[in-house]
This record gives structure tokens, sequence and C-alpha cells, in this order.
């Protein structure tokens, strides 16, 4: 227990602390950009509908019947906690607010909650957890202008407790090792072609651009990154001054900028990234400023913080382990309201958290590509085209929201819940471009729907299935679904 609760020096926790809170601004201004199209009562997802189909995600700060300027004002004041969090003004109570703000708003947006969601609320908690703000911090900062500087140059010898850092460690590992173990379950990460399936389908920032002529690199890739991942745990496990943990954080520093490059995935990338600093906290302090090794006295007892840092990552644990046992080899979708015969998740779900390192192993299943064609008719029977990016945008979480309207949907629900919901993003998404168009005429909707496989890496079997037909009539959306006609 000693070797645990040694203490370790507080300027990597810090630095760490100001490169998440830079990724938490960008990721809420983001939220706070997108709230018209989703949080908002008017928006693309009918929020009334969502809570009465997905009951668990009541537990939120937000209900049905909020006005869309509480949201947005909710999301601008995340973007100003995360400037505290990064000049180190009371960061943890700003986390803490962060991170019931996230919470909340991925509850309320669960049809487009994923990956960077669920990490960025981890760390919003972790950040709570962890003992931040001792070192690197505006005020000291300024109250040491013009004076001897004597508590900016105490940064640099600063401990705190080691317990807290070393069970968020154990978390990152935990990341890296399950992530890259359940891959090894998918038959196309096993024959290398997970990554140019995953560059193919519309997630991807270029999809156009990874054709025929990259299949051999990209199995290569796909092979490497199967082998590399899990290793990448180790750099959180091994000891300081260990030569492996150099090319192990080379290769996670490319495999973390080649998903954010090629996939619109940039946060969770980000911050895991950020937290590479804090296990190479003595080669900086050590190697980078100079600074002899620090000395400290290990605690005698656990702090409240303490417990619940070790209660979570416990949990976390019973979670993965329980998934593991009872789903085997099948995907398990990970946003789902059900799953309440665990436990684990059960707790995890109502105290916020919800964790499920299984990344991009669902490519076998989810592996779809999805385009429209949209044309409109005016009065005198003339049809043109029109652009589909402007009924469909192209984010990741208007994507998401699309892929309900095809059936390859992440949350588990009945027939029929599903077909209420896609009949809701369907006249919410024709309203919404009738808002903006409102002569636009009568508008055809057509998706071109294929799996992207081994042999159909090219995209040519799409299979055309009309969506949906509206009449755009003064500023308002006439829905006339195709099976009704």
């Amino acid at each position: 227990m000693t070797a645990l609760t040694t203490p370790l020096p507080a300027l990597p926790l810090d630095i760490a602390r100001i490169l998440i809170g830079a990724v938490l601004f960008f990721y809420f201004l983001n939220a706070l950009r997108q709230s018209r199209d989703f949080s908002d009562p008017d928006g693309l997802i009918d929020h009334r509908l969502t809570t009465r189909l997905l009951p668990p995600t009541r537990i939120s700060l937000f209900q049905p019947g909020l006005p869309g300027i509480l949201f947005r004002a909710v999301h601008l004041a995340t973007c100003a906690a995360s400037l505290l969090v990064i000049t180190g003004y009371h960061p943890r109570i700003a986390a803490l607010f962060l991170f019931v703000a996230a919470v909340s708003t991925y509850r309320w947006n669960v049809l487009v909650a994923y990956l960077d969601d669920a990490m960025i609320h981890i760390f919003c908690l972790w950040l709570v957890l962890l003992p931040v703000g001792q070192t690197l911090t505006l005020p000291q900062l300024l109250a040491d202008m013009g004076g001897d500087s004597v508590g900016t140059q105490a940064w640099l010898t600063a401990t705190v407790p080691g317990l807290t850092p070393r069970v968020f460690l154990a978390n990152m590992a935990l990341v890296y090792l399950v992530a890259g173990a359940y891959k090894f379950t998918s038959p196309m990460w096993r024959d290398g072609s997970a990554m140019h399936a995953a560059l193919r389908m519309p997630i991807a920032r270029t999809p156009g651009f990874w054709t025929l002529r990259w299949r051999t690199p990209l199995r290569l890739v796909t092979w490497a990154a199967l082998v590399m991942e899990p290793l990448f745990a180790l750099i959180f496990l091994l000891p300081a001054g260990s030569l492996l943990k150099w090319p192990l954080v080379a290769g996670a520093l490319v495999f973390h900028l080649g998903i954010a490059l090629t996939l619109k995935i940039p946060y969770s990338n980000a911050v895991m990234l950020a937290a590479m600093v804090i296990p190479f906290g003595p080669e900086i302090l050590q190697g980078a400023l100079g600074v002899a090794p620090l000395e400290g006295v290990a605690a005698t007892g656990l702090a409240p913080l303490e417990v619940v840092a070790i209660v979570l990552v416990a949990l976390i644990a019973v979670n993965l382990v329980w998934e593991a046992a009872n789903t085997g080899l099948r995907l398990h979708e990970r946003y789902s309201s059900t799953g309440w015969d665990n436990p684990a998740r059960a707790l995890l779900w109502t105290a916020g958290i919800f964790q499920s390192y299984r990344l991009f192993d669902w490519v076998d299943k989810r592996n779809y590509h999805l385009r429209f064609e949209v044309t409109a008719t005016a009065d005198d029977d003339a049809t043109i085209t029109l652009d589909p990016d402007a009924l469909f945008p192209r984010t990741m979480r208007h994507l998401l929201l699309q892929s309900y309207l095809v059936g390859n949907i992440w949350l588990r629900m009945s027939p029929d819940k599903l077909e209420a919901v896609r009949r809701s993003l369907l006249f919410r998404h024709a309203r919404r471009y009738a808002r903006t168009h409102p002569d636009a005429g009568t508008v055809d909707v057509v998706a071109i729907v294929q799996r992207i496989t081994e042999d159909n890496l090219e995209l040519t079997q799409g299979e055309r299935r009309p969506l949906m037909r509206f009449t755009c009539r003064g500023g308002d959306a006439v829905m006339h679904f195709p099976e009704e006609e």
C-alpha cells in the first residue's frame, strides 16, 4: 500500500490539467454550436419521445419542456468553466460542473452520444478526483508578478498524494487493454480490412480518398494497431525511467493523431494524449527540467475522494468483466437504455458514468455506407437535384441520427420504438429543411445503403431505398411517407 500512496510530483498533473481543459473548451464550444440542432426542443431530436422510450435518460438536469435558451446558456457556462480549469482557478469545482453538464447533455442527446462523449465526461470526473490545481495556476502567477516568484518556483518541487493519480493510470491502462483485446474478436481486424472499412464509412473525414490502392498499406496499419494498442497499457504501468515507454508513447502519438486526422473522433483521442503527460512525470521533471527526484511521506489513510476513485475503477472493471462474460463474442450495443441486469453498469449509470472500452470492434456489424439523393419538383413539374448535405449534414452527430433512418442502430430498442424514432427524425429533418427552403416544392429523398466489405471497398453494391417525400409549404413540411402512398 505504501508504494501506491507515495507522493507524486504535482507539476505533471497540472500540465495534463491544462491540456485536458483546452480539449474540454473546444468540446463544449462545439456543443454550444450544435445545440440548435440537437439540444433545443424544436431541433432534430424529439426529447419527449426519447425520454419516454429510454427512461434511464431522465436521470439528468435536462427535462422536456425546458426552453432552448437554457441549453445554450449551460453550454456557454461550460466553456467558461473549461477556462477556469485551464487557469487553475478552483479547477476541481469547475470540473464538477462540467461533469454534471456533460452527463446531462449526453443523456439528453442519447441518440447521438458516441465515443467522444463517453471519454470527455469521465475525464471531467477525474479532474474532480485528481489533486490538481497545486501548480501552474493563473492566480498564483499573478500574485508573484513583480515579486521574487517564490510561489511559482515552488511548483517544481510540489508533491501531491499519489494514490488517486495511480488509480487514474490504472483506468487509462484498462482503456487500452480492453479496447485492444476486443479487437482480436473481430474478423475484420484479424484479416486486416477493418481500417479500410472504417475509412470508407461516412464517419471518416475523406471517405472518397481511401480507394483500393490503399488496400495493402491499410491492411498493414490495421495489423500494427491490433498488436500495438493493448501494449499501450504498459505506458501507464511501467516504472519511471523505463526505456520501453518511449517507443510506446511514440506509437500512441501516431495512433491517436492518425485517428483524429482521418476520423471524426477528435476529442477522445486528444484527452487520451493529454493523459500521457502523467506517467511521464518523473521524466519531465528530472530529464527536461533538471529537478532532483522528489521525496515525500506516504499517506497513512484514505481520503474520501481516493475511496471514490478506487470504487470507480473497480466498478468499471467489474462492468467490463460482466460484459465479457455475458456477451461472449457478440457485439454489445454501447448506448443502451437497458442492461440493468448488470449491477455494475446500473450503479455507474446512476452515478453518471457510462464506460465501454470496446472501441472499433463494431466495424464488422456497423460497416455501412450511406448517401442520399435528393430531388425537388416545383409547381411547374420541373425537377432539380438538391444538395443532400443541406438536408442531412455530415457532422458526426448528424451521421449518428441518419443511421437510425436505415436501421443501423446503436441503441437496443423494439421495432415499434425504432419506427417511432425513425418517423420523428424524418419529420424533423424535413421541417428543418423547409424552414430555410420554404419554396423548394415537393422533395423526394432516396437513401443508397451498402455494406463496406472486402469485396465492396469501391462501394458499387448500393441498395436504393425510398426514404421520404415532403412538401415545403409556408416554411413547414407536409410529410408523405413512401409506404403510405
